[in-house]
This record gives structure tokens, sequence and C-alpha cells, in this order.
């Protein structure tokens, strides 16, 4: 079984991936920085609460969920 505390190297691109579209939408205006920085806090408090499975859906919907 999968330890859901610790961050596996699949959590690690799929990271990688989310702050790479941050950064790429808010340099195209898709984004503007408010909500960019936002975003970024909610994923950075995930982690900082040891709520790895809500930093995980920030990885995979982050980029649908930083829009609303």
């Amino acid at each position: 079984m999968k330890d859901k505390s610790v961050l596996t190297n699949q959590d690690h691109q799929k990271m990688e991936a989310f702050l790479e579209h941050v950064l790429d939408d808010y340099k195209a205006g898709v984004l503007d920085k408010t909500k960019a920085v936002a975003g970024l806090v909610q994923v950075m408090a995930a982690l900082d609460l040891d709520n790895y499975d809500e930093a995980r859906s920030w990885f995979e919907q982050g980029r649908k969920l930083i829009q609303m």
C-alpha cells in the first residue's frame, strides 16, 4: 500500500507541471497575480498542514481550480 503521507516521484512531477501551468498562465495573462498567488498559497498551506490529499488534488486539478 502506498504511504499517502509522502509525496511520490509522480506527485513531484504533477507538482512541477502545476507550477509551470500557473507561471505560464500568469505570463500569458490568463491568470492575474492575485489568483496565481492564491493558488500557490493553497498548495503550500496544504503541504504545511500535511494535507497531502488536498495538495495532490491541486496538482491534478489546480489549473481548473485556480481560475474559479
